[in-house]
C-alpha cells in the first residue's frame, strides 16, 4: 500500500484509523483518535489536526507512535508528523496559545494553564482522568453512564447516583467526569465537592455571616447553585444535619429545574439510608443509579499493570499475579501492597521475584492483623457508616434507627477485640451481659440469611482498618 493508492487525504485517514482502532481501547479511541484529522499530507509530513488541546496532549504523550506506525504501515514509507490544535468559530486556541476571547481582550496564554487553573477552582485532582481508569465488569455501567454524562452534561442521565464500598474507584470516576467537561467544554462551569466540606462551607458562611465575616449564606448559594455540573461526592456525610439536608435539597432542585447536570456519590444506595429525609432520597431515585463492585482476579492484576507502566518499574507479569490473588478487598489496599513490595525490594537491592512480594506482604498482612483497634474506633465507625450519634447508642431508647447500629457496634467489638460482654455492656451504656449476647447473636443470624447486613459489617470493617 502507498500514498499513491488513494483518491483522496480524507480516505487515507480513514485506512489510518482504521489501523489505529484495532491497537488501542475503545474508549481511548473514541475520546483521542477519533477526534483529529489529516490536514495535508506530501512526500515528508503529514500535518494532525486536533480537536482540541487535551487530544493533542495525549496523542503526543501516548499515543504517538501507534499513529506513525499506521502512517508509515499506509503510506509505505516512513513520515514526518506534525500536530496542530484547531481553531474554531468560537475562538478556541492554537497550538501557539493565541485565540480571540472577544473585541476587547487577547490572549497568548498556553490553553492548558487555563485548564489546570479552572481543575484547580473546581477542587479536581489532574490524576484522575477516563483515560487512566481501568474498566472491567465491576464498574463497565458507572463508566459508561459517567462518559456518557462528560460528553452531554444535563442531556442524558439526571442525576446520576454511583455508589460503592469505599476504595473502588468512585472519587476516579466522579472526578474524571469533571475534568472530561473542562478540558472539552470551557464554557461550562463545573464544582466539585464532598459531603462533607459542603456541610463545613454551609456553617462557616453561617457563622461568618451571623459574625458580618466576608463569607455568606448568599455567596455560598451562589457558588453552587450557579453550577453548570455539580459534582458531590461522599454525600453520605450530609446525613443527620438538618441544616444542610435542607440547603442540599434547595440546591438539588434549583439545578435540577434548570436542567443542570448533578452526579452523586455514596458508600451505600439510596435506599439504605436511614436518617435522610424522604425527599432527598426520593430525589436520588428519580434518576439513573449505578454501583461498582470489588474487582475480580483479571481487572485487579490490570489495574497493578497500569501502576506498573505508569511508575516504570521492573515487576514480573507473575508477581503481579501473585499480589492480585492476595489482595481482594478494594483498589487502595491493593495499590499499597503493590507499593509495598517494590519498595521493600529496593530498599533491600534485590530483584523483585514471587518469593521476595510474598515475605513483603506477609509483613504487611500481619501488621495489619495485629493493628490495635479500641471499642472507641469501631464506635465512631459505626456512628459514621449509620449516620447517628454515639450517645444515641449508648442511651436507652430502642427505636428502630438505634437498635441495629447498636447491635452492629457489639458484634464488631466482640469479633475484633474479643472483649467480654459484660465489659462490652458496660461501655455501651451500662447495658447486661445478656443485652450483648442477644445482640451479637441477633447479627450472626442475619448476616447468616441476609446479604445486606454482611454488606453493612463489611463496610464498616473497611472505615475502622483505613483510618
Amino acid at each position: 500500500m502507498n500514498i499513491e493508492s488513494f483518491d483522496s487525504l480524507k480516505g487515507f485517514w480513514k485506512t489510518v484509523l482504521g489501523q489505529v482502532e484495532i491497537e488501542i481501547s475503545p474508549m481511548v479511541y473514541k475520546s483521542v483518535i477519533a477526534r483529529t484529522q489529516a490536514e495535508s499530507l506530501n512526500d515528508n509530513l503529514v500535518v494532525i489536526t486536533c480537536e482540541d488541546d487535551f487530544v493533542k496532549k495525549n496523542l503526543e504523550k501516548k499515543y504517538l507512535d501507534i499513529v506513525e506506525k499506521a502512517i508509515r504501515n499506509t503510506a509505505g514509507r516512513d513520515l514526518k508528523t506534525k500536530l496542530k490544535v484547531s481553531t474554531d468559530k468560537n475562538g478556541r486556541m492554537d497550538k501557539e496559545g493565541k485565540g480571540e476571547l472577544g473585541p476587547l481582550f487577547s490572549s497568548q496564554r498556553d490553553p492548558s494553564v487555563v485548564v489546570e487553573e479552572k481543575r484547580q477552582k473546581s477542587n479536581l485532582s489532574s490524576k484522575f482522568t477516563f483515560e487512566n481508569y481501568i474498566i472491567g465488569k465491576n464498574n463497565n455501567l458507572a463508566y459508561a453512564i459517567a462518559t456518557a454524562v462528560a460528553e452531554k452534561p444535563g442531556e442524558l442521565y439526571n442525576p446520576v447516583f454511583i455508589y460503592s464500598r469505599v476504595g473502588l474507584g468512585k472519587t476516579h470516576l466522579i472526578q474524571a467526569i469533571g475534568n472530561k467537561v473542562i478540558e472539552s467544554k470551557p464554557g461550562v462551569r463545573v464544582v466539585y465537592t464532598t459531603g462533607e466540606a459542603f456541610t463545613n462551607e454551609l456553617i462557616e458562611a453561617i457563622q461568618s455571616g451571623k459574625g458580618k465575616g466576608q463569607y455568606t449564606t448568599n455567596q455560598f448559594r451562589e457558588k453552587f447553585r450557579k453550577a453548570d455540573v455539580l459534582l458531590i461526592d461522599d454525600v453520605q456525610f450530609i446525613i443527620g444535619r438538618e441544616a444542610t439536608q435542607e440547603e442540599f435539597f434547595h440546591t438539588f432542585n434549583t439545578l435540577y429545574m434548570a436542567g443542570k447536570q448533578i452526579v452523586i456519590t455514596s458508600d451505600r444506595p439510596p435506599k439504605d439510608f436511614t436518617n435522610l429525609e424522604e425527599r432527598i432520597t426520593s430525589r436520588f431515585s428519580s434518576g439513573i443509579i449505578a454501583d461498582i463492585q470489588n474487582p475480580d482476579m483479571e481487572m485487579r492484576a490490570a489495574i497493578l499493570r497500569a501502576k506498573r507502566d505508569e511508575n516504570k518499574d521492573f515487576v514480573p507479569n507473575e508477581v503481579i499475579n501473585y499480589i492480585a490473588e492476595k489482595v481482594d478487598s478494594n483498589i487502595r489496599e491493593l495499590e499499597g501492597a503493590y507499593l509495598q513490595a517494590v519498595t521493600y525490594a529496593k530498599a533491600n537491592g534485590l530483584e523483585l521475584n514471587v518469593d521476595l512480594a510474598a515475605k513483603a506482604l506477609g509483613q504487611t498482612i500481619r501488621e495489619k492483623a495485629v493493628k490495635n483497634v479500641n471499642v472507641n474506633e469501631i464506635l465512631k465507625a459505626v456512628c459514621l457508616y449509620y449516620s447517628v450519634k454515639a450517645q444515641d447508642l449508648k442511651g436507652k431508647r430502642r427505636n428502630k434507627e438505634l437498635v441495629i447500629p447498636r447491635q452492629v457496634a457489639m458484634y464488631l467489638m466482640k469479633e475484633i477485640t474479643d472483649m467480654p460482654f459484660m465489659t462490652i455492656g458496660e461501655f455501651l451504656g451500662g447495658r447486661d451481659h445478656t443485652t450483648v449476647m442477644h445482640g451479637v447473636g441477633k447479627i450472626q443470624a442475619e448476616m447468616a440469611q441476609t446479604g445486606k447486613t454482611t454488606q453493612d459489617i463489611v463496610n464498616v470493617k473497611q472505615i475502622i482498618f483505613n483510618n
